[in-house]
């Protein structure tokens, strides 16, 4: 019955991002349903480069988010060994599990950001024609913003199974050097995704689903907006160039890192956890958790990963914009505008 209301509770929460009609979802999936001939070969095109183009990004920079997300889970209740600053953390990775360690949890970053990025980036395009038509420079920074976090908010909606496995595989190498687990609970990916389904349901792939899609949301409000705006300044300067991409990449990897922080702080920590025997859990969500945080930690601790994810999110950033622009320009489609 638990499992079920569970379920229950987090379909209601997800159905504005979902629902057939009426739903945040509907002009980008409708958008996607309608198309035919060009339209859906151009958008399938889009589709593929994303692709390409974001596992060159998440590759690049994994180790960097792997020590973030260490960083953001210690401080919590049962947390036993020094605090660590992020270059700390970082040899402390390497040292106990080897330069693999830096790497794990990889396959599931990798995977989830086939249809994340495809569908964010991509809806936001689409997205952004419901506000202001055909002629993207007629969006104003409402429309980009509204946009943005309604593309983010639908792709992690698709995305949350994938990441839920990131993050536990990302925690669980802290855990079996802590002598908390003989060894990881997965083997890889298939082994995760069918562990949490016998174990917890289908309710259980969508674990912290609230505070990873309010996190995607938040990051895509700084991302996509920022880098939209940027690029349509930087653009008067440099033109549609390399130099153009890089600079309007690095405004939007520091606004991204900016609003996304405390959300991503909270859903590291709910998708990492476990049930006690009792069956309760530490958060009940992305609220309680933000409370005994800074009740616990103060209210910096909000932002911790802070830096690593602005270091992140900032090459990140750069990686995957200009490799996008750069394969979309190659094959025909042309800039991002």
């Amino acid at each position: 019955r638990s499992s079920a209301s569970s379920f229950w509770f987090r379909w209601r929460a997800l159905r504005p991002f979902l629902s057939d009609s009426g739903g945040l979802a509907s002009v980008l999936l409708g958008a996607m349903a309608s198309a035919e001939g060009p339209a859906a070969t151009l958008i399938a095109k889009k589709f593929c480069l994303t692709a390409v183009a974001s596992m060159c990004a998440e590759s690049a920079t994994f180790p960097v988010d792997i020590t973030k997300t260490r960083l953001q889970l210690q401080g919590e209740a049962g947390f036993a060994g020094s605090r660590m600053g992020f270059f700390a953390m970082l040899a402390s990775i390497a040292r106990q599990e080897g330069v693999a360690g830096l790497y794990s949890g990889i396959t599931p970053a990798v995977a989830r950001h086939v249809p994340y990025t495809g569908f964010r980036a991509i809806g936001y395009e689409h997205i952004r024609k419901a506000f202001c038509g055909e002629d993207p420079s007629k969006a104003t920074m409402l429309a980009k913003a509204a946009s943005g976090i309604t593309a983010g908010g639908i792709a992690q909606a698709i995305a949350v199974p994938f990441d839920l496995v990131k993050v536990r595989m990302m925690g669980d190498g802290r855990l079996v050097a802590a002598g908390k687990l003989d060894r990881p609970r997965y083997r890889n990916l298939r082994d995760a995704f069918v562990t949490i389904y016998r174990s917890e349901g289908f309710a259980g792939m969508y674990t912290g689903c609230m505070p990873a899609i309010q996190r995607a949301a938040l990051v895509n409000l700084g991302e996509l907006t920022t880098y939209d705006t940027a690029k349509k300044y930087f653009v008067t300067i440099f033109g549609d160039s390399f130099k153009c991409h890089v600079c309007a990449s690095v405004c939007s990897g520091f606004f991204a890192a900016l609003c996304s922080t405390p959300a991503d702080v909270a859903k590291s920590r709910i998708m990492n956890q476990s049930r006690a025997a009792d069956g309760s859990l530490q958060y009940r969500g992305t609220i309680d958790c933000w409370v005994k945080t800074v009740r616990g930690e103060g209210f910096f601790a909000l932002y911790k990963g802070f830096l690593p994810g602005w270091m992140r999110l900032g090459p990140w950033q750069l990686v995957f914009w200009c490799t996008y622009e750069r394969l979309r320009i190659w094959t025909g489609v042309g800039g991002f505008h």
